[in-house]
């Protein structure tokens, strides 16, 4: 961007009084909504009323899950419209350090495109095409976290100063905002039971002169997935350690 563009922009703010206040989304990292649960067979059985019989069959299900194993790990990152993502290093060396509580659970295995066959594209994502993918790679139990993101840039009332040069660089006339949100769950492979659910969350904010505001809302957007995420795992961490020991405990009886 020339120094003429940024004065015609500071120019347009002037006239529009400066200040703007577009809301910041609510991201939508809804499961229930993203059209993983539409598996015809699945949505058959969500559709019907069921029966107090049913219902206790459902309470009394067992994890079916054999230990040793390792957790499979799905990260979805959209709203409405979920793609499959690969974890990063890190990301996965985060999940490795949140199962060292869960005895029986030995390692992570990040589900990719390559479970799902030659095909390399975006897959059609049903929770039963997950856990066939988990399955795959030998794992008894998945992990499916779905990603969302929103952003937002309003100029703030000192922006009024941006009509001087060196304002366009000092003052923090820009406020850039960041909102992630997380959401998981983790299903025994073997009966497509849900075995828990968990969420995180995280917004920054932040001020910025125009001409580092780009610089700010890439550094956003690098902090606030990694604080949602963190969130999520601190959640998960007890509810990864309680599915090993039920695991445990039931093949124990068997």
């Amino acid at each position: 961007m020339d120094a003429k563009t940024v004065l015609w922009i500071a120019a347009g703010c002037l006239a529009a009084g400066c200040a703007t206040h577009k809301e910041l989304a609510h991201p939508r990292a809804d499961l229930a909504r993203s059209g993983l649960v539409d598996d015809p067979a699945q949505a058959r059985r969500l559709e019907k009323a069921l029966t107090d019989g049913e219902i206790a069959g459902l309470l009394d299900l067992d994890v079916r899950a054999k230990l040793p194993t390792t957790l499979a790990v799905a990260k979805l990152v959209g709203g409405n419209n979920p793609r499959l993502d690969r974890p990063d290093a890190e990301e996965l060396t985060a999940w490795k350090q949140a199962i060292a509580g869960a005895e029986g659970i030995t390692g992570v295995q990040p589900v990719s495109n390559l479970a799902f066959g030659d095909y390399l594209g975006h897959p059609r994502l049903t929770l039963r095409a997950l856990r066939v993918a988990a399955a795959k790679l030998h794992c008894e139990l998945l992990l499916v976290y779905l990603q969302d993101d929103s952003r937002v840039d309003n100029y703030n009332d000192a922006a009024i100063l941006y009509w001087t040069f060196a304002g366009l660089w000092l003052v923090p006339g820009n406020t850039v905002e960041h909102r992630t949100v997380v959401q998981a769950v983790v299903v025994d492979c073997r009966t497509g039971a849900i075995l828990g659910t968990a969420t995180g969350d995280c917004h920054r904010k932040a001020l910025a002169p125009l001409v580092l505001r780009d610089v700010r809302q890439a550094q956003l957007a690098r902090e606030a997935p990694q604080a949602a995420l963190a969130d999520l795992r601190k959640g998960c961490e007890p509810l990864l350690s309680g599915i090993a020991a039920r695991a445990a405990r039931q093949a124990a009886l068997r």
